[in-house]
């Protein structure tokens, strides 16, 4: 280690505008802002191309205001500057001139952690954050019980804030951290057996289940399911189209004197906790406009009835898919149409992320038309169905820095029958070309302004809702074999798919994942350890995956597993 930054020359000094990202570090096609430097927040989304991931803010309010302005011009000098390359010769390989939009905003927050902590023990400068002091926190961090790679990221970031102070136009002239000079053991905690990379497997009780109805719901439900949600849409802007008349009046008055007659239920919905009357819904069944259905509900006492008498609001699309034999619904309500599409979206990122063995951020940024139907060759035959995706994790550019963009992934992934199937369902969710998990098909309460896809993290959250809604299905109709248990290291999250995957080709004799799914009209057997694709059937059946027996280095090697 050395304890001096190598010379560079200082960042020339920003104004209250300036701009916080420099117009090269701007990705292209950006459309928005750029926060200037005085600015509250300083979103970091300019410099992010990743689709899956989630766009970082700088909050400057979270600061101690003594260090505020201190940290706000080094946290620019972080941005717009470099760590020179002599510094860079005497780090570790995985040390990079520049940070990525979401490591950036990581480092910033530890700084924020540090500015707190002084604070907190009156100190008000980073010229007094001395050796002496940076150590007492080194220490103060390494016994918080966070992991050792955690404390080692923090340090790692503090030293980042005595190199760019010292770049920046107007250092502070915070010291030296102790680590630089001593070595960086002592401030760590001891490692744990076994390594730092520690997920663990989803569990094969919970794994297989899991699975099951993820293939069921891609394969048989979702026919049903996006057929429902066209004819949601449809009745929603019929609804809004309706023009008020006599006759829409005179139609809305007899469909409720019906209903009233026969003391049957009254189609409502929830929002916002409360069971409200399913306005569109009638409106659209009786021509009435919005405003008819609202007054006429109102007047007639049906707001308070439907508390008394709640109903369904079926939707008059043919159900075809089956559920231990019988139909798996008798109708799909109107108001369940979306629940029931974000449950589709995150089964069909289940089967992608187990069954290919990409990565979560890999899985979000797939693309419409990634996985095209194989051409056969001359003598006839039909190839294997490949998906090009975009790797994100590690792309680096000629110098070494992370691309946010990604990289076109040298070798594709080869897709088995069931990952097909999947793909086909997202392609008739989102627009040609556009993201498969495309947050404006996938959000369907439109809550995020921001492009791209869904997010890791949010697709995280939507395993665990597909896993309770799973249950509830089965429980209600008397499946209780066929319940997902919870897997005993607890949040399936999105990275364990992929650490599952190889975890059982490397243990299963011969590398067969017995995974096998038989379940009555589904006919659908999935092979731990994938089946050989001349087996495979053309996909557009239902799944017919042969299980093979293929050895456990070849299958890493043919779905890079282990990188």
């Amino acid at each position: 280690m050395t304890a001096t930054p190598a010379p560079a020359p200082p960042l020339v000094l920003p104004g209250p505008d300036t701009p916080v990202i420099p117009a090269h570090l701007v990705i292209d096609g950006y459309p928005g802002l750029i926060a200037r430097y005085a600015a509250p927040a300083w979103p970091l989304i300019p410099m992010n191309a990743n689709p899956g991931v989630t766009h970082s803010t700088i909050h400057w309010p979270t600061f101690p205001d003594t260090f505020r302005e201190e940290m706000r011009l080094a946290a620019w000098t972080l941005i717009n500057g470099e760590l020179p390359a002599v510094f860079l010769r005497e780090r570790h390989p995985t040390w990079r001139s520049r940070q990525a939009p979401k490591a950036l905003c990581q480092t910033i927050r530890t700084w924020c952690r540090l500015a707190v902590w002084l604070a907190d023990r009156g100190i008000s400068t980073l010229n007094a954050c001395t050796s002496q002091v940076l150590g007492e926190y080194g220490r103060h961090v390494r016994e918080s019980g966070a992991a050792r790679t955690t404390v080692h990221s923090v340090l790692s970031s503090l030293t980042r804030l005595w190199v760019f102070d010292q770049l920046s136009g107007r250092p502070s002239g915070i010291s030296c951290p102790p680590w630089e000079m001593e070595g960086v053991d002592d401030y760590l905690p001891s490692a744990t057996p076994g390594g730092e990379n520690a997920t663990e497997a989803i569990a094969e009780q919970t794994m297989g289940p899991l699975l099951v109805w993820a293939i069921r719901t891609v394969e048989e439900f979702s026919d049903d399911i996006l057929a429902a949600w066209a004819e949601r849409n449809r009745l929603r802007e019929l609804a809004a189209a309706n023009i008020a008349t006599p006759a829409s009046r005179s139609a809305l008055r007899a469909f409720m004197d019906r209903i009233d007659a026969g003391q049957l239920p009254i189609p409502i919905t929830r929002w916002l906790g409360r069971t409200t009357i399913a306005g569109a819904y009638i409106a659209a069944l009786t021509g009435a406009s919005l405003g008819q259905v609202y007054s006429a509900t109102r007047d007639h006492g049906w707001r308070q009835a439907a508390l008394e008498r709640p109903g369904p609001c079926p939707l008059h699309v043919p159900v075809t898919g089956k559920l231990d034999g019988v139909p798996w619904r008798e109708a799909v309500d109107y108001t369940e149409a979306g629940f029931l599409m974000r449950q589709l979206g995150t089964a069909c990122f289940i089967v992608i992320a187990y069954l290919t063995g990409m990565r979560p951020g890999e899985v979000a940024g797939l693309r419409s038309g990634c996985c095209p139907a194989p051409e056969p060759d001359g003598a006839g035959r039909t190839g294997r169905h490949l998906i090009t995706s975009t790797v994100y994790k590690t792309a680096r550019d000629e110098d070494g820095n992370h691309r946010s963009e990604g990289e076109i992934r040298d070798v594709p992934w080869v897709a088995i029958a069931p990952v097909v199937n999947a793909i086909r369902v997202l392609e008739r969710m989102v627009p040609q070309g556009q993201l498969l998990f495309d947050h404006h098909a996938h959000d369907l309460r439109g809550t995020r302004p921001n492009t791209g896809s869904l997010t890791v993290h949010s697709l995280g959250v939507r395993v665990e809702d597909f896993v309770t809604w799973v249950n509830q299905e089965a429980t209600a109709r008397g499946l209780a074999h066929e319940v997902i248990p919870p897997d005993p290291h607890g949040r399936i999250g999105t990275e364990r798919f992929r650490r599952s995957l190889a975890w059982h080709i490397a243990r299963r004799p011969g590398g067969l994942i017995a995974l096998a799914i038989q379940y009555g009209h589904l006919r659908t057997s999935v092979a731990a350890g994938y089946a050989d694709p001349r087996e495979l059937h053309q996909t557009g059946e239902k799944s017919q995956v042969a299980c093979s027996r293929i050895e456990p280095d070849g299958l890493r090697h043919y779905y890079d597993l282990t990188s």
